[in-house]
């Protein structure tokens, strides 16, 4: 299911309170995963990844906060649709926000584009120079909220993405009454989906199978926050990670269920690569439980829709699923 960008009601607003009123709803349709929506709603103050803003006439604070939104929103659909370059676009026009917001003395601001930097820095794999946003913008962000809550699992990704797992899960446990308390459910929902997966990653080195139980109930309070917050994409990426915990727990029965649930999520968001993840998933299930024949022609589904949609990490996953299950079928002139 698609979810439309509202009209909005602008006749009476100036230029400047249109401006913020329209980054105000691109941001609150990026968080229910409705990217397209959003860039809609920014209507001619950008067009979209690759297009500056159309930020004369405004107010340099207004013109920061639009270039800001246009950053925000070129970092994340760049990084669904993997668009080369993108997050480089991302950072040019975060950075020019951060000159606007300086000159205006506007030091919060200015920490909350630094975490975004910091986004956009991880994205590119530079952990190093992304920490360091991070960690800057926390040292200005001391306020309890949704920009700190931000800057942290920020933070936190880039500890997980650089396997220093327990440090991950020391800065998302230590802040857990902040999390606790903020009402966006967007934010609560990733905070919950990061501590499963520090313990999915923690569990086989610690040796710890109740972490994998924690981590489903992680998953599971994380798809609760993301119903609230109206993400059908974010609940379809949770439940496939459910799946697979319990296939590695071997309960493959539940692990079938959750992963079809993924599935009609994305269907219903009509997202051909998030169908054809889930469907390798799926085959990965079979493989398990040594149904190979089903295994192999679910993931030949899956290598089929990715072969076309240029997403190559995404088919060399698929392949290798495919691989698996031709091998066990002893069809390796197939691999």
């Amino acid at each position: 299911m698609r979810i439309a960008s509202p009209k909005l009601q602008t006749t009476r607003l100036t230029s400047n309170e249109e401006a913020l009123l329209r980054c105000q709803n691109a941001l609150e349709l990026k968080d229910r995963g409705s990217y397209e929506g959003a860039r809609q709603a920014m209507g001619s103050l950008w067009q979209g990844i690759g297009q500056h803003p159309e930020i004369g006439g405004l107010y340099p604070s207004v013109a920061a906060e639009v270039l800001l939104c246009a950053g925000i929103l070129t970092r994340w659909i760049g990084s669904k649709n993997r668009i080369r370059e993108s997050q480089e676009i991302a950072r040019d026009l975060i950075s020019e926000s951060i000159t606007l917001f300086e000159s205006a003395g506007d030091a919060k601001k200015v920490a909350v584009a630094r975490a975004e930097l910091g986004y956009c820095y991880w994205r590119e794999g530079a952990l190093d120079e992304a920490r360091i946003m991070f960690n800057e913008a926390l040292q200005k962000l001391t306020m309890e909220g949704n920009t700190r809550a931000n800057a942290l699992l920020g933070l936190a990704v880039v500890e997980w993405s650089d396997s220093q797992f327990a440090e991950a899960l020391r800065i998302l446990t230590d802040n857990a009454s902040l999390f606790k308390k903020i009402n966006n459910h967007t934010i609560r929902g990733t905070y919950h989906n990061q501590i499963a997966m520090v313990l999915r990653r923690l569990a086989p080195s610690e040796k710890r199978v109740d972490y994998l139980k924690r981590a489903i109930g992680e998953y599971q309070e994380a798809d609760y926050q993301f119903k609230l917050a109206h993400n059908t994409v974010f609940r379809a990426d949770v439940k496939n990670n459910v799946g697979n915990v319990l296939r590695q727990l071997s309960r493959f029965k539940e692990a079938h269920s959750y992963v079809s649930a993924a599935r009609r999520l994305a269907v219903s968001a009509r997202d051909k690569v998030l169908t054809a993840q889930f469907d390798d998933t799926r085959a990965q299930v079979f493989i398990a439980e040594k149904r190979y024949k089903e295994a192999e022609a679910v993931a030949k589904t899956a290598v089929r829709v990715l072969e076309k949609s240029g997403h190559q990490c995404l088919l060399a996953d698929a392949l290798i699923t495919q691989g698996i299950a031709l091998a066990r079928l002893k069809r390796t002139e197939q691999g």
